[in-house]
């Protein structure tokens, strides 16, 4: 038995993530029958992510287990199309980007390492023939008289009329059946761009992934706030796509437009009033002017401030060159899923007033 190539594809229709792998194997014909696939599959850095379970075999295919002779256990090979399913969850696809995003291609290696349980036959087919022309040395009794003696001999083929003469005995022993595990140990690599295209659309990387919120729906109007906050739903929808690519730095940089939305301050403030909030709720995530005419920095400016640093060369005072700081994974989806909230917040606010 022998494996000859192994294509991978994410399971369409399924409610969980799921991988397919799709395995071409060789058996020899007659000889052997797979029962049984199990095993796991790998990280590149050798951490577990799931088991295999089940197989299928292609179902035009009939197996069968035969009595072999020596033209026959030579081995004319059978090819065999086995699938396997490999479910997965968001913490494993988590940790799959996580690997993907610090591998120099952006590729994800799985190792896939697993065991064929297979049925071997060890029964050997002994070739006989009739002989009317051979004699006896001694005499046989009545009722033995037209017996004829049978002989063994190689013969390639029985004819029809002595299909009842197959005589059948072990490979050199006693034994007939015997189960056989093979242990099979393949690197599967994803391309980064099959990655991006095929799989992530599938498993919702970056529209749910680790986080799940719903992308909010488009504001009718022309009004400076009704524009902004679509355009925010846009940077939204570049922010994942970047997240996808792991361009965290980016991801950053697309949540510009999010700021921008909340740039007048008062007609923001005056939206959450208009909903029920109370001065003191606006302030605190708007921030406000005391009578001094000083500042008080609300949640949504400090949350500006932060995502600037990422972007931004010079200080506050426009001074001093700042050192570029290089996002993380984990600082890209904190604006991510703040970003998004914001937008989903606003956008909530506004439907719910123009009922």
């Amino acid at each position: 038995m022998r494996i000859d190539k192994i294509e991978v594809n994410p399971v369409q229709e399924s409610i969980n993530p799921e991988l397919e792998f799709e395995i071409e194997i060789y058996i020899k014909s007659g000889y052997e029958i797979p029962l049984e696939i199990t095993g796991c599959v790998f990280s590149e850095n050798n951490k577990k992510l799931a088991n295999v379970h089940e197989f299928i075999y292609e179902s035009n295919k009939t197996i069968v287990l035969s009595a072999q002779d020596e033209e026959s256990r030579g081995g004319e090979k059978q090819k065999l199309i086995i699938k396997v399913i490999v479910p997965l969850n968001h913490k494993v696809l988590d940790y799959i980007e996580t690997l993907r995003t610090e591998n120099p291609k952006g590729d994800v290696i799985l190792n896939l390492d697993i065991f064929v349980k297979t049925l071997i036959s060890k029964v050997n087919l002994s070739h006989i023939f009739f002989s009317k022309e051979i004699d006896f040395p001694y005499q046989l009794p009545d009722p033995y008289k037209e017996a004829m003696p049978i002989f063994y001999k190689y013969q390639s083929t029985l004819t029809e009329r002595n299909v009842d003469m197959w005589i059948l005995s072990g490979d050199g022993s006693p034994t007939f059946i015997e189960i056989e595990n093979n242990n099979f140990k393949n690197k599967v690599i994803i391309r980064s761009s099959d990655w991006i295209h095929d799989y992530c659309p599938v498993f919702q990387i970056g529209r749910f992934s680790v986080f799940e919120y719903l992308m909010p729906d488009y504001i009718e109007g022309s009004g400076s706030i009704e524009e902004r906050l679509n355009e925010s739903i846009n940077a939204i929808r570049k922010m994942e796509e970047n997240m996808i690519k792991g361009e965290w730095n980016q991801v950053i940089e697309d949540s510009r437009a999010v700021w921008e939305l909340l740039r007048n301050q008062e007609e923001i403030k005056d939206l959450f009033k208009r909903d029920g909030y109370t001065d003191e709720a606006v302030n605190a995530l708007c921030g406000y002017k005391n009578s001094n005419e000083k500042k008080h920095y609300g949640y949504f400016d400090n949350l500006f401030s932060f995502a600037s640093k990422f972007h931004h060369k010079l200080d506050e005072r426009k001074k001093i060159v700042q050192p570029d700081i290089k996002a993380s994974k984990e600082d890209a989806y904190l604006i991510y899923a703040t970003s998004m909230n914001i937008v989903n917040l606003i956008s909530k606010k506004m439907q719910r007033i123009n009922k």
